[in-house]
């Protein structure tokens, strides 16, 4: 965990206080639906002074004491004020709407940046994990398989399915051996035709295995204790290249070794 703690420290990611955001974008939320209420009371206000005005204007007495003389005066003035106030109350309205719509915005934007940069720390981190997955696949099949190291070699090559991860390698200057680590025997079929190997039931050293039949390659997998599938593919000829090896020099015996080394795990973002 030492290289992703190095660099988690170098990827710097935005200070933001998202929760105070959405925090003020609430209350400004709040606000803007007290003043809508204001504005529709207001609202109301206002009609209900407009017919009063209207029926004022037209009854007796309008021109009576208070009055200039000419009807409808007082209830113009009256209609003007109770516009004014609604224009206002709309104003207030407006801004508050728009204070709050910028708050969810900033908010919003924040949220955004920092999923960003998580997205691209976990991609980070997944390539630094499966490298150096495909690297120990090599280490640990090397230890079983060639010890001397002068016939497995990296391929640069990665298969990846919902629940499994494997890789072909070099073998013997021309053929292939892959390895398909999974959670089921049907783990590796998605990458090779199991079904013309024949598989067939067994045991190696007390865990469950199968091994192949029929056909060219020889096939192999076994289950560890902790439900891991590691499946081992060894043919002659290494299709995605074009090469081929006159010699694989390997037994089923040492496949089903290799293949049930407890430390054939899936990479951690696959677990």
């Amino acid at each position: 965990m030492n290289e992703i703690d190095d660099l988690l420290e170098r990827i710097e990611t935005p200070v933001v206080d998202t929760a105070a955001d959405v925090a003020r974008g609430d209350r400004a939320l709040r606000r803007r639906r007290r003043y809508q209420v204001s504005g529709t009371v207001v609202s109301v206000v206002a009609v209900a002074a407009l017919l009063a005005a209207a029926q004022g204007a037209g009854g007796p007495g309008s021109a009576g004491a208070g009055f200039d003389g000419r009807p409808g005066a007082g209830s113009s003035t009256s209609v003007a004020q109770m516009k004014h106030q609604l224009a206002k109350a709309q104003h207030a309205e407006a801004q508050h709407s728009n204070a709050a719509k910028a708050q969810r915005d900033r908010a919003h934007g924040h949220l955004l940046a920092v999923k960003k940069r998580m997205r691209q720390l976990q991609s980070q981190m997944r390539s630094m994990s499966t490298d150096k997955t495909l690297q120990s696949y090599h280490d640990i099949l090397a230890a079983h398989l060639d010890p001397t190291g002068d016939k497995l070699r990296l391929a640069q090559n990665e298969q990846t399915g919902s629940d499994s991860f494997g890789t072909k390698l070099d073998w013997n200057g021309g053929g292939m051996l892959e390895i398909v680590v999974g959670r089921s025997w049907a783990a590796a079929g998605g990458f090779s035709n199991l079904e013309s190997a024949h598989m067939t039931d067994t045991t190696f050293q007390g865990e469950p295995a199968r091994v192949s039949t029929a056909g060219d390659d020889q096939v192999v997998s076994v289950r560890h204790a902790d439900g891991t599938v590691v499946t081992l593919i060894a043919s002659t000829s290494f299709g995605n290249n074009g090469t081929s090896t006159s010699n694989l020099g390997l037994t089923q015996h040492q496949l089903l070794e290799a293949a049930a080394d407890p430390k054939l795990q899936l990479p951690p973002n696959l677990r």
